[in-house]
């Protein structure tokens, strides 16, 4: 049912930023509950039900290779004492992971391909010049929120990488287009996370909105600085 909400909230969008925003933390949320309750099957079926790695492998990856990535997920996940008929449980919860997935494209796709994060430009004729500047610095506030939020999931995204797989922060840098520092600072965030919520994909997919979100955050800055002079020539 809480699939259904997200896909509908994200098919219906009107406003780019603050329903695009609203979806996407929603969905981000739902998404690393769904990691935590799909891992903890899988590591008692591998603890418990002597599941080898490779057949974790071939559920969550679609691949029976990427055994090393199933043992770091297994191996940092703690599995409940007591789980009957955990194999049944592990196929539709692999289902909600991947359908959440998605659903974070579709809204991140939803946002960047929107005609205008922060609003279209507006004549000088157009209402009150205080009340505009009032608007326009309120929808800086907006994007600049929204910029903060999908940075920082970048950060500990990429940092998941650096903590859980061995990767070293310049490569996860280089790959989202961050800063070493910004990704370190994330490191005890990430250490915390679910080892299965750092993929490539998804670390490509934030560092998109972030950049997207980052040039919104200029031309809207930009918006205020025009109002502001319409307020000066209208006193």
């Amino acid at each position: 049912m809480e699939i259904e909400a997200l896909r509908q909230a994200t098919l219906t969008m009107k406003d780019p930023l603050a329903d695009g925003y609203r979806s996407l933390t929603e969905i981000r949320s739902a998404y690393r509950r769904s990691l935590t309750e799909r891992d903890a099957i899988v590591a008692h079926l591998v603890r418990e039900d002597g599941w080898t790695l490779s057949e974790v492998a071939h559920v969550i990856c679609g691949v029976r290779h990427h055994t090393d990535w199933a043992e770091t997920i297994v191996t940092w996940t703690e599995p409940p004492s007591a789980l009957p008929d955990a194999e049944r449980l592990l196929y539709p919860a692999q289902q909600i992971v991947e359908e959440l997935r998605e659903l974070h494209s579709l809204a991140t796709a939803k946002v960047q391909n929107a005609p205008g994060t922060a609003h279209a430009e507006a004549d000088e004729s157009d209402g009150d010049p205080l009340e505009r500047l009032m608007a326009a610095e309120q929808r800086l506030q907006q994007v600049r929120t929204f910029h903060d939020t999908a940075e920082a999931a970048r950060d500990v995204v990429g940092a998941n990488l650096v903590a859980h797989h061995g990767w070293r922060p310049r490569q996860v840098a280089a790959l989202a287009g961050a800063e070493v520092p910004d990704i370190t600072a994330a490191y005890e965030v990430a250490r915390l996370s679910p080892p299965s919520e750092a993929d490539t994909q998804y670390l490509l997919e934030l560092a998109g909105l972030t950049d997207h979100l980052r040039t919104a955050t200029q031309e809207q800055a930009a918006r205020v600085e025009q109002a502001k002079t319409w307020v000066t020539t209208a006193v």
